[in-house]
C-alpha cells in the first residue's frame, strides 16, 4: 500500500517538474526568440491542450486546416525569394493540421472503412501540369525553382483530395463554411486594424506585408506618399486580399437562399458588410472588378433558378437594393480610384504581357519551365538585360501579372491545355451539381462556389491569386467543397431513387390503382 503511495507521489513530482521545465524554457523563449519562435512555443503549449479538449480529432484537424490555410507561417528551406511562384521549399501552419488527416485517411483505407474513398478525376489535369514541372526539375539547368513549385502544387493537390473525403456528409460541409467564414473575419479584422492604425501590425510571420511593401503598394496608387492607406490583412498584399474576399464573399452572399433562422442570417449578414468593408480598403480596382462580375453573376443565375425564383424574390430584391445603397456609400474612393490613379500599374501589366507572349513564341510547346519567368524574361524586355531590369526594379523583378500568360510561357501550350482543362472541368461539376435538388444548402452552395471561382478567373486575368502559396490553398479548399457536393448529390441522390423503387415495389400494381 505504502509502495503504491510512494510510486503514485513520485509521479506526481515528476509531472511538476516536467510542467515547470517546460514552463522555464518557454519563458525563457519568449523573452529571447524572435516572433516566429515565439508563435511555436505558444502553439506547442496550447495545441495538445486544445485538441484533447475538442473531444473530435479529426474534425479539430479539419477545421484548424480551414483556419491555418490562409496564414503564412512557415519554415523555410533553401529560400530563393522571386515573384510568381513559390520561393522555397516549405513546411506550412496548415501541413500540421493537413498530415494527420492523411493519416487517418490511409487508416481507414486500410481497415476498410473508406469503401468510398474517391480520387476526383479534376486531379488529373493538376498532375498533368505536375509532371511537366517535374520534367523541368530533371532537365534543369533551375532545378530548385521548379521543385519549389512543384511541392507547393502536390501540397495543393494533397489537401484538396483530403477535404473533398472528409466531407462525406452535410455536417462536415457546413464546418468547413463556418471556417471559412471565421477565417475571412480574422483577415477582416486584421484589415481593418491596419486602416485605423495606418501602418503594419508587425504580423510579418503570419503573412502580413512588411512596411516597405505596405509603403510601396501605398504610393503606387497616387503617386504620393501618404495619400491613401491600402489594407492587405495577412494575405500580403492588397490585390491578393481583394481576390480572396472576391472568391469568398459569394460563397455567403448565397447563402441567403437558405432558410435559415433569422439570428444565423443576421450573422451572415454583419460577415458580409466586413468583407465589403475591407474590400473598399484594399482600393484594388481588379478585386472590385471580380467582385462585381461574380455578384452580377450570381443575381443572374438566381433569376434563372426556379427553385431561387420562387422562394427567395424579396431576398434578392433585397440584395440588389443593398448593393446599389452601398456603392452608392462609398462610391466616392472609387470613382477617385478609377479615374485619378496612377496609369503606370496598368501600364505595367500590358508591357509584361507583350514580354510573356514573346517568350511563347519563342518556346511554344513546353515553355521555359515552372516557376522560371523572371529568370528567362529580360532578353524579351526593352530593358534588354539583367543589368538594365535591376536598375529600374531593383533586386526583386516583377513577373506577368496573368495567370494564364504565366502558364502559358512557363509551361507552354501543353501546360496552358492542362490548365485550362481543368478549369472547364470545374464548370463541368457545377452543372452536374445545379442539376440536383437534393438538397437545399449544398445548391445555394454550389452556385456561391462557382460565382467566386469566376471572380478569380477573372482577376487572374491581372494577378496570380492560386500560385501564391497561401491564398491558393484557400482556393483549393473551395474547389473541394465544390467536388464533394457533387459526390454527395450523386450517392444520395441514387439512395433516393433506390428507396422509392423499393417503395413502389411494396406497394405493387393494385396498391396503385387504389
Amino acid at each position: 500500500m505504502k509502495s503504491a503511495l510512494l510510486k503514485r507521489q513520485a509521479a506526481i513530482v515528476a509531472i511538476v517538474l516536467f510542467f515547470a521545465i517546460l514552463a522555464a524554457a518557454a519563458s525563457i523563449l519568449l523573452i529571447n526568440g524572435d516572433k516566429l519562435v515565439k508563435v511555436a512555443v505558444v502553439g506547442g503549449i496550447f495545441f495538445p491542450l486544445v485538441l484533447y479538449l475538442s473531444g473530435n480529432p479529426r474534425l479539430f484537424f479539419l477545421v484548424g486546416l480551414v483556419l491555418a490555410a490562409p496564414l503564412g507561417l512557415s519554415i523555410n528551406f533553401k529560400t530563393l525569394i522571386h515573384i510568381g511562384g513559390a520561393p522555397s521549399y516549405s513546411v506550412d501552419l496548415a501541413d500540421f493540421f493537413l498530415f494527420p488527416l492523411v493519416i487517418f485517411q490511409i487508416r481507414d483505407v486500410i481497415i476498410g472503412h473508406y469503401r468510398d474513398w474517391s480520387f476526383p478525376s479534376i486531379n488529373y489535369w493538376w498532375l498533368g501540369l505536375i509532371c511537366l514541372g517535374l520534367l523541368n526539375i530533371a532537365m534543369g539547368p533551375l532545378r530548385h525553382l521548379p521543385g519549389f513549385e512543384v511541392m507547393r502544387m502536390v501540397k495543393c493537390m494533397i489537401l484538396f483530395v483530403v477535404v473533398v473525403n472528409e466531407c462525406k456528409r452535410i455536417k462536415q460541409i457546413n464546418y468547413v463554411v463556418i471556417a471559412l467564414a471565421a477565417g475571412m473575419c480574422l483577415q477582416v479584422a486584421v484589415g481593418v486594424a491596419q486602416f485605423l492604425l495606418k501602418r503594419s501590425l508587425g504580423l510579418q510571420a503570419l503573412g502580413e506585408a512588411s512596411s516597405e511593401a505596405t509603403k510601396g503598394a501605398n504610393l503606387g496608387v497616387y503617386l504620393t506618399e501618404n495619400a491613401v492607406y491600402r489594407i492587405g490583412a495577412l494575405m500580403g498584399h492588397p490585390n491578393l486580399l481583394s481576390a480572396y474576399l472576391a472568391l469568398l464573399l459569394p460563397i455567403f452572399i448565397a447563402l441567403f437562399f437558405c432558410h435559415y433562422k433569422r439570428w444565423v442570417k443576421g450573422v451572415l449578414a454583419l460577415v458580409i458588410a466586413g468583407g465589403l468593408m475591407a474590400l473598399v480598403f484594399t482600393l484594388s480596382r481588379s478585386g472590385w472588378i471580380s467582385f462585381a462580375a461574380a455578384f452580377l453573376m450570381l443575381i443572374t443565375l438566381s433569376a434563372f433558378d426556379g427553385h431561387i425564383r420562387s422562394k427567395y424574390r424579396a431576398i434578392r430584391v433585397f440584395m440588389i437594393a443593398g448593393t446599389v445603397v452601398a456603392g452608392l456609400a462609398v462610391s466616392g474612393p472609387i470613382i477617385q480610384r478609377i479615374t485619378k490613379s496612377d496609369a503606370g500599374a496598368v501600364d505595367f501589366r500590358f508591357e509584361f504581357m507583350v514580354v510573356a507572349v514573346k517568350m511563347v513564341e519563342a518556346k511554344p510547346l513546353l515553355g521555359f519551365g515552372l516557376n522560371t519567368f523572371v529568370y528567362h524574361m529580360a532578353p524579351y524586355t526593352k530593358y534588354q538585360n539583367a543589368a538594365g531590369l535591376q536598375k529600374v526594379f531593383g533586386e526583386h523583378w516583377p513577373a506577368v501579372h496573368n495567370t494564364y500568360l504565366l502558364v502559358w510561357s512557363e509551361q507552354g501550350t501543353l501546360g496552358l491545355v492542362f490548365f485550362i482543362g481543368f478549369l472547364i472541368h470545374v464548370f463541368k461539376i457545377y452543372r452536374q451539381n445545379r442539376r440536383y435538388r437534393v438538397n437545399e444548402f449544398t445548391h445555394a452552395l454550389n452556385l456561391g462556389i462557382m460565382c467566386g471561382f469566376v471572380a478569380i478567373l477573372i482577376d487572374g486575368m491581372a494577378s496570380f491569386f492560386i500560385r501564391v502559396p497561401a491564398p491558393g490553398r484557400v482556393f483549393w479548399i473551395v474547389m473541394a467543397l465544390l467536388v464533394a457536393i457533387n459526390i454527395w448529390n450523386r450517392r444520395n441522390y441514387r439512395a433516393r431513387l433506390i428507396a422509392a423503387q423499393r417503395a413502389a415495389i411494396r406497394e405493387g400494381p393494385d396498391d396503385k390503382q387504389k
